[in-house]
């Protein structure tokens, strides 16, 4: 008889635990990737590195002059960090609805470890938008950055950042919000 009351009692205790789960945590839907935008934001933030500036319609002016600002060689593109680290981030918090560099103790140190990735050179830049086009956001947060060059915001000095040498990134729209994360590391990796 004991035996019967305990598988009752964990029976009950397991529905509720299903229907508390399925009441507080509502599903949030799938957040879209947008590659081709991860790509041409690499190549904006390279405009910026390499001393250009990028235009209010997307285009690079001046790229590899050190015109605007002193040149730094291009980021390569990786492919895992983006993967692995940037469009996981991306999703995350799009779905979420937040926009930070940290969420349930997670951080940028940790999402790159967690990956093998154990250089301590590292950083991120987050931009966030509602109802803009992944497009026309990303344009608007790089020209943005690019305004931090008059008291060297923090965004700007790791797009500059010489020991930086490949970037990872992810875009992430779902409902209204779009996230961009570019992740930024110190050593090649593909």
């Amino acid at each position: 008889m004991r035996h019967r009351a305990h598988a009752h009692v964990a029976i009950v205790s397991l529905l509720t635990l299903l229907l508390m789960a399925s009441v507080s945590a509502p599903a949030t839907a799938a957040a879209q990737r947008f590659e081709a935008t991860e790509r041409y934001a690499l190549k904006l933030v390279n405009c910026l590195r390499t001393g250009g500036k990028v235009t209010a319609s997307g285009s690079c002016i001046a790229y590899g002059s050190g015109r605007f600002s002193a040149y730094r060689k291009p980021l390569a593109f990786s492919r895992k960090i983006s993967n692995k680290v940037a469009w996981p981030w991306a999703n995350r918090i799009a779905r979420a609805d937040y926009c930070s560099h940290e969420l349930a103790g997670s951080s940028i140190d940790r999402r790159f470890r967690t990956v093998g990735l154990t250089a301590i050179t590292n950083g991120e830049n987050l931009a966030c938008h509602s109802a803009a086009s992944p497009r026309g956001m990303v344009i608007f947060w790089v020209r943005h950055w690019f305004r931090e060059t008059s008291y060297g915001g923090a965004h700007w000095r790791q797009i500059k950042d010489p020991r930086f040498r490949v970037a990872g990134l992810g875009v992430a729209k779902t409902g209204g919000r779009t996230r961009l994360v570019i992740d930024f590391y110190g050593r090649l990796v593909d």
